[in-house]
């Protein structure tokens, strides 16, 4: 069915074209450990880059997102990565530290972004740093 629609889309197109469009799959963000092997991802390992500390898996997403065919932009669905391993849990318990503020700010310097990638980037961290202060106020308030 998939192949049917890629073909009506597409007449013009040979039926190879068509196969390789369907068969794209998403980037994951997968570790490694020092043999090879998959393993959980540690979301507060660190590396050091320049004498200064930034966030290990925040890199990795970000040398994930511009790996591949495509011309080294992050895309919006490449910006997803990013942003997971920036907030791994979406209720609250992964903060958005200065450890992963100044990571954040390496890849936006280091890496280019398509418009799309860097409004996506922005507005996730725009958002969540606005539940992060409702969520400060009010544990404040509780006090």
């Amino acid at each position: 069915a998939i192949l049917a629609q890629a073909l009506a889309c597409r007449p013009h197109t040979s039926l190879s074209v068509s196969l390789r469009m369907v068969a794209m799959k998403a980037k994951q963000l997968n570790t490694r450990n020092k043999l090879g092997k998959f393993s959980k991802r540690d979301y507060g390992k660190t590396i050091k880059l320049g004498g200064k500390t930034y966030d290990h898996v925040m890199i990795e997403a970000a040398k994930i997102a511009t790996k591949g065919k495509g011309d080294g932009r992050v895309s919006r669905t490449d910006a997803r990565l990013i942003c997971k391993a920036a907030r791994p849990s979406s209720d609250g318990r992964s903060t958005y530290d200065a450890t992963e503020k100044a990571t954040m700010a390496y890849i936006r310097k280091t890496y280019k972004f398509t418009p799309a990638g860097d409004a996506a980037v922005r507005g996730f961290i725009a958002g969540q740093a606005a539940k992060q202060a409702q969520r400060t106020k009010q544990k404040k308030a509780m006090k």
